[in-house]
């Protein structure tokens, strides 16, 4: 899957996307909420699991790089998987740089992506989780017109922490 915005390209990822895939997964900024920061080994595995050919499979990962428009360079990610593959539900994460953040590309970036996710594939819900106290994140999923649905009582465990969760729907409209 490929796509543009007015000011991104969204593209399958490639392991020339491996530096500036670690460097934001490594960040402590940008990880905070969503996973312990990583090694360079670490980052290299997922992104060979990244670029591998996407078969639907249920949790299997359809990640893509988020680029500027006219730039090779990555500046965050999106991601997609199956989590009930026979109810046609899946569900949806992203990321970006730090240096990037609040620039309006998440919005772009995302609001492309659950448009293409309905046209190109078999899915009738999307969902997306993210930690309470993430509200950049939890805002942004109410600007994608995405409901609240329920709140996890310590879903994740981050730095040694438990952290209750949001999540979050939108179907098929």
């Amino acid at each position: 899957m490929k796509f543009c915005t007015s000011r991104l390209t969204i593209r399958p990822m490639t392991m020339a996307d491996l530096h500036a895939s670690f460097a934001h997964r490594s960040c402590p900024q940008t990880s905070r909420y969503i996973s312990d920061q990583i090694t360079f080994a670490q980052a290299k595995q997922r992104l060979v699991e990244n670029c591998q050919p996407w078969l639907g499979e249920e949790n299997q990962r359809l990640a893509l790089a988020i680029t500027l428009n006219g730039s090779n360079e990555l500046i965050g990610e999106v991601m997609f998987k199956y989590i009930n593959k026979t109810s046609l539900v899946g569900e949806i994460g992203y990321r970006l740089k730090k240096e990037v953040i609040g620039k309006g590309y998440a919005f772009e970036a995302v609001d492309a992506f659950i448009t293409q996710l309905f046209s190109q594939l078999e899915v009738i819900k999307i969902v997306a989780v993210c930690a309470v106290d993430n509200t950049p994140s939890w805002r942004l999923m109410e600007k994608l017109q995405m409901q609240r649905e329920v709140v996890f009582k310590s879903h994740f465990l981050i730095g040694g922490e438990r952290l209750d969760a949001y999540s979050y729907g939108i179907c098929r409209p």
